[in-house]
């Protein structure tokens, strides 16, 4: 009997084992979402921190009217891929470094924040002459006296009779989540004397008006651009 009881265990603990190998469910991986899709949504929640001069994510901001009772806009939040938070979050934090050390440089005039809703100029830490103002609306004036378009491949510097007080339109285009690009504004002796910044987001705020007050006077002036973060163009039109 304890002969046959031995084998008889073993074959029942075989085929036990090999029932339990074959029921055994693996969890398969959730798919992450596209970034595309998870980028846009964080990109809602990006403003401007006055006092570091840096964009943030504000989780409790309100994207439209329904939000203020029943706030979908935060579930999405919520529901981003931590890989596509993280991955925006490392694109972000790129944009202001930049910012953080053209700040500590003291170079630049003027800072032109970018969000989803709205534009924001920021006084840069400069003592120049040349000062960046917002006009409340997409200014329709024409006759443009210079246009520049700020690519990654480079541009040619332009040359224009500066005045006292011009309008700076401003478009912008680009593939990438967030954008950074330097507008130099000079002379034949200084082409790089005044830096503007313009920086942000991607979103569907695309056009800006600015006033630029020239305390230097009129003059010839050169205006130059660089890419420095992005994949798009940024298209500038001074008139006068």
């Amino acid at each position: 009997m304890n002969r046959l009881l031995f084998p008889l265990v073993f074959i029942v603990g075989l085929l036990f084992s090999g029932c339990s190998d074959n029921d055994t469910v693996f969890d398969e991986p959730l798919p992450v979402r596209a970034y595309e899709t998870d980028a846009q949504i964080l990109s809602r929640f990006v403003e401007v921190d006055r006092t570091t001069g840096k964009f943030v994510i504000n989780p409790d901001r309100r994207i439209s009217v329904p939000d203020y009772i029943m706030n979908h806009s935060r579930e999405e939040l919520m529901a981003v891929s931590p890989v596509n938070r993280n991955k925006f979050l490392r694109e972000m934090e790129e944009v202001n470094s930049l910012l953080h050390s053209i700040s500590q440089s003291g170079l630049s005039a003027a800072i032109i924040y970018s969000t989803y809703a709205s534009d924001v100029v920021v006084d840069g830490n400069n003592t120049g002459s040349l000062r960046v103002e917002k006009l409340p609306a997409v200014s329709a004036e024409r006759g443009d006296v210079a246009h520049l378009l700020v690519t990654p491949e480079g541009n040619e510097p332009v040359k224009f009779y500066g005045g006292q007080s011009m309008i700076m339109n401003l478009s912008r285009s680009n593939r990438s989540m967030f954008y950074f690009y330097q507008l130099s504004f000079g002379d034949g002796s200084n082409p790089d004397g005044e830096i503007v910044i313009v920086a942000g987001v991607n979103s569907p705020l695309i056009y800006g008006s600015y006033r630029i007050l020239n305390q230097g006077g009129d003059g010839t002036m050169v205006m130059n651009g660089r890419t420095l973060v992005g994949d798009g163009t940024l298209s500038v039109s001074i008139v006068r």
